[in-house]
């Protein structure tokens, strides 16, 4: 039997009725007694929860006996409206606490049952959750995109309303995944026999445990992007979780400090203890089995008030549910074909209603005695008409698609356009990062690419970042950079004489975090941004010696992290835009590229990539030998070598001696071993030439290791040696300790270098080298190693020179102030070589250092992920935000850490100008993402 417990509501719900269940039902009127309900006898009571009375609860409580077919489908109501009756078990006094009342009310609704208690519960409760996590991380949102003067009343309230819809729709995902899993228990459970007390433990561990999975699951991308933006001022995605599983050899160089760890600690602690409250909730409280209901029984008005009712009352039945004098009987016993429920309606002269029982026959054909037959109650036979069930049933299912449809598709685009209307600064900030990632970032507003009003007239857009005034080259397309170089004109900057003949060797030796600060003679005697405290000492003087024997480059940029430095270094690129991938991530076979690599190939050269460091990390030992190297070596290369050669034992990679670093072999071993490779290659060279062969060049690019952070990784011997006083640049610093270390570990790197370059210099094999030396980023360490790219232009102002024995006559010692970038090196070395038979293809933005242009006329784009976008152009520079309105200008050189900003000084027309070069930075970078993702950067079209 079903016990079927009815309360004075309106709606519609959908149940089956089985055994030992309650169900609400819409009773305003007896015609509400829906099809979902012929479940046999139907007793009408005031009792709020267990068995039908076996006596009515009042003198003028009347029953009603039903009886007709099992039901074909089912449906419940969701109530509009609280009840009005409450029983003498849960009366509350006016004089108790308010504590009481409340605890009163709350014990009331559940032991009222509702079947939507559960819905309840999950969205309340999650979004309670998530709405705490969102004003945590509120301030430091709106920081991150703009500033805190932006947070405005306006700006905090609609990224409150936002971000609470999106937070709805994400929970909606949540419950439904929920409900399914309770839907599916009690399947899974009929398929195993045994002792019920088992089967109800296992039951009840099912429940728990993936309730706070489930919970865990959807809140923890939440809780960790509030988390990295408080700590690094950036946004979580799945990306990171895919980086770490595909890092997690180099987690040990991943540094992050004790306050750090201390907030994940707090954060993991608050999200296990709500899980656990919320698994617990749902694994006692049988009110919390979302499979008693769900939203699309909600009831909606079609065409009438009984569109699902397969049953309606004729007017004889509602006279006689009318009548004023009902006979009171006791409950009787029900046989084994009825099931029961309950229906409680309320009658009172003065305009109050108290409950009774009447009998009721569903079948027009007969009424059911067998209640009366059992016992004294004198029953009512109410005839009733009967619609079509497959009318009705259709009408159910449309009703719970459509609510389906709407809560699940419909809306969640609703919320998505709405964001989308919203300002960058709403959107972003307002961002549910795990409905984000759930949707493909649908909710996170698109970047305007696609104009710039500094494209030139009657030329393609792209010509805009090409120097065509000096570059000669043809475009595969107008809207591509795809094109072929076929040569450089121009007046000259400087000359590097080059005979066509006896091909110079190439170098490109990158240091590891090498930022422009320190060397003192790139930041200058002036030194206006005090960098130098006042002092004249020098971090890196052996850098220093052969930048005035060569051109330095003082006003150079990069665009953070060593993997992005490969993509400009070599192809001209801006770098793909992404916090946690790069271009070389995933190796890249499909994907076609043309740079120094394909250059120098062209020209008859061997192309070799050396590093002390392992090439495991992002794919470079994928990525390398794919895409222009004839020979890579990397750690394990560098270390078989030094022990066969050097004399290295193995025990001293990691024992005492320490000649290795977590991340490689340190650069006083590799820059050995470099210069062994470099007399061994000019030697074949030379006999080559002798025999009468080509002489076949060497490009090399190098990339050093030992200066990353953490700095404290150091050789035995150079730990224990004398190194300089650099207390001047450290001392009352918060982080001297991490200061100091950086700058011996820099100066270590230096004084391997110019041993390097000494040794080359002495073999006469500079001569024959044409050297150019760049920082593959910078670092920022009076900010710590957790959050370096804080001090933003030392993460990507890097030092830079070009170094040519013999060949620049009387450029020697020039020092080029103009902005430059790392994407200008590949323009600037077949300018220098010489461009082959034919041209070479390139898809690259950078321009010739060697043809002179008027000062400041041409702009650098140099962007962090991590952080902001930037366009340097002379010796100022716009840091600005790649979707919002945030900008900020400032002179790199007289204000290093950006804290005046010359925005407001501007006229409306130099202002206009910085906004044109701003959005022609977004574009290219958006070119640049595109191409990279549609592997089609050699490509006219994409």
């Amino acid at each position: 039997m079903s016990w079927l417990k009815i309360y004075q509501f309106r709606g519609v719900i959908s149940r089956s009725c089985s055994p030992s269940e309650t169900f609400l039902v819409d009773s305003t009127t007896v015609g509400a007694l829906h099809s979902p309900f012929r479940c046999g006898y139907v007793i009408v009571r005031l009792s709020l929860f267990g068995a039908p009375p076996s006596k009515p609860a009042s003198s003028n409580t009347v029953k009603v006996t039903m009886a007709h077919n099992k039901p074909t489908s089912t449906r419940d109501t969701l109530p509009t409206a609280a009840p009005d009756d409450v029983t003498a078990d849960s009366n509350v006094t006016s004089k108790a606490p308010q504590w009481s009342r409340l605890r009163a009310l709350l014990q009331t609704i559940v032991e009222r049952d509702y079947p939507w208690l559960g819905w309840a519960f999950v969205y309340s409760f999650t979004l309670f959750f998530l709405f705490v996590y969102r004003c945590i991380g509120l301030s430091a949102l709106i920081s991150m995109y703009a500033s805190a003067e932006d947070g405005t009343l306006a700006v905090v309230l609609g990224v409150l309303i936002l971000g609470f819809l999106e937070d709805f729709v994400c929970v909606t995902y949540f419950a439904c995944t929920l409900w399914l899993f309770d839907k599916l228990k009690p399947i899974v459970a009929k398929r195993f026999t045994g002792e019920g007390v088992a089967i109800r433990v296992a039951g009840k561990m099912a429940v728990f445990s993936v309730s706070w999975l489930l919970f865990v699951a959807f809140t923890i991308p939440v809780v960790a992007d509030v988390l990295i933006v408080r700590l690094r001022d950036m946004r979580f995605t799945f990306d990171i979780i895919v980086m770490a599983i595909q890092e997690k050899d180099n987690a040990s160089s991943f540094e992050v400090s004790t306050e750090e760890i201390t907030d994940a600690c707090v954060n993991a602690t608050a999200l296990v203890l709500a899980a656990t409250f919320f698994a617990f909730v749902r694994t006692r409280a049988s009110w919390a089995d979302l499979a008693r209901w769900n939203p699309t029984q909600i009831a909606l008005p079609l065409s009438s008030s009984y569109a699902y009712d397969i049953l309606r009352l004729t007017g004889s039945t509602k006279n006689q549910l009318n009548s004023n004098e009902p006979k009171v009987q006791e409950s009787s016993p029900v046989t084994e074909d009825a099931e029961v429920s309950t229906l409680t309606e309320k009658v009172d002269d003065k305009g109050t209603k108290s409950s009774r029982y009447v009998t009721v026959d569903i079948d027009a054909s007969e009424c059911s005695t067998a209640a009366s037959d059992d016992d004294n109650d004198t029953s009512q036979c109410l005839p009733v008409e009967k619609e079509d069930t497959n009318r009705v049933d259709k009408r159910q299912y449309l009703q719970q698609s459509l609510i389906a449809l709407v809560g699940l598709i419909l809306f969640p685009m609703l919320i998505i356009a709405v964001s989308c209307a919203c300002s960058p600064l709403v959107a972003y900030s307002a961002l549910n990062t795990t409905l984000n990632e759930m949707l493909g970032h649908a909710f996170q507003p698109d970047v305007d690419g696609s104009t710039s009003a500094v494209d030139e007239k009657d030329l393609p857009w792209v010509e805009t970042y090409i120097h065509h005034a000096t570059e000669n080259h043809e475009l595969f397309g107008n809207d591509t950079l795809y094109r072929r170089t076929t040569g450089f004109q121009g007046d000259l900057a400087f000359d590097v004489k080059v005979n066509p003949k006896n091909p110079p060797n190439v170098l490109l030796l990158v240091i590891e975090s090498f930022r422009y600060h320190d060397s003192h003679y790139l930041v200058g005697d002036e030194d206006p941004s005090n960098l130098f405290k006042d002092s004249d000492m020098t971090i890196t003087p052996n850098f220093d010696k052969w930048a005035k024997r060569g051109i330095a480059l003082r006003n150079y940029w990069s665009s953070w992290r060593t993997s992005r430095s490969v993509e400009s270094l070599l192809f001209a690129q801006l770098p793909y835009d992404h916090v946690t991938k790069s271009g070389m991530t995933g190796g890249q076979h499909e994907t076609n590229l043309s740079g120094l690599p394909q250059l120098f190939s062209a020209k008859g050269y061997e192309t070799f990539f050396t590093t002390g460091c392992r090439t495991n990390y992002d794919s470079w030992d994928a990525f390398l030998p794919a895409h222009g190297f004839d020979t890579v070596w990397s750690r394990n290369e560098m270390m078989k070598l030094a022990q066969s050669d050097l004399g290295i034992k193995p025990g001293d990679w990691k024992g005492p001696e320490h000649r290795g670093l977590n991340w490689g072999v340190h650069d006083d071993l590799s820059f050995q071993l470099l210069g062994d490779l470099f007399v061994n290659k000019t030697k074949a060279q030379a006999e080559r030439v002798a025999n009468g062969e080509p002489k076949k060049p060497l490009f090399l690019t190098h990339y050093t290791i030992s200066s990353h952070v953490n700095y404290v990784q150091r050789p035995k011997w150079y730990d224990e040696s004398k190194k300089p006083d650099f207390s001047a640049l450290y001392k009352g610093q918060k982080y001297a300790d991490n200061i100091k270390n950086y700058l011996e570990i820099r100066y270590f790197t230096d004084m391997e270098f110019g041993k390097f370059m000494d040794r080359m210099a002495e073999a006469g094999i500079l001569n024959d080298t044409i050297v150019v030396i760049s920082g593959d980023h910078g670092q920022g360490p009076e900010f710590g190693n957790d959050v370096p790219e804080d001090r933003d232009v030392s993460a990507t102002r890097v030092a830079g020179a070009i170094v040519a024995e013999g060949r620049l006559g009387d450029a020697v010692g020039m020092v080029m102030d103009d902005a430059t970038e790392q994407y200008d090196i590949l323009n600037t070395l077949a300018d220098i070589t010489g461009v082959p038979e034919g041209g070479f293809e390139q898809d690259g933005v950078g321009r010739s250092l060697k043809r002179k242009i008027k000062f400041g006329k041409r702009v650098v784009y140099s962007n962090n992920p991590t952080r902001k976008m930037s366009v340097v152009r002379g010796h100022e520079r716009l840091r600005y935000d790649k979707v919002t309105e945030s900008m900020l200008l400032h002179n790199p050189d007289t204000d290093h850490d950006m804290k005046n900003d010359l925005l407001p000084t501007l006229t409306e027309e130099e202002r206009a100008d910085w906004i044109s070069w701003r959005d022609a930075g977004r574009r290219i970078n958006s070119y640049y993402t595109k191409r990279w993702e549609g592997k089609c950067l050699l490509a006219a079209e994409c």
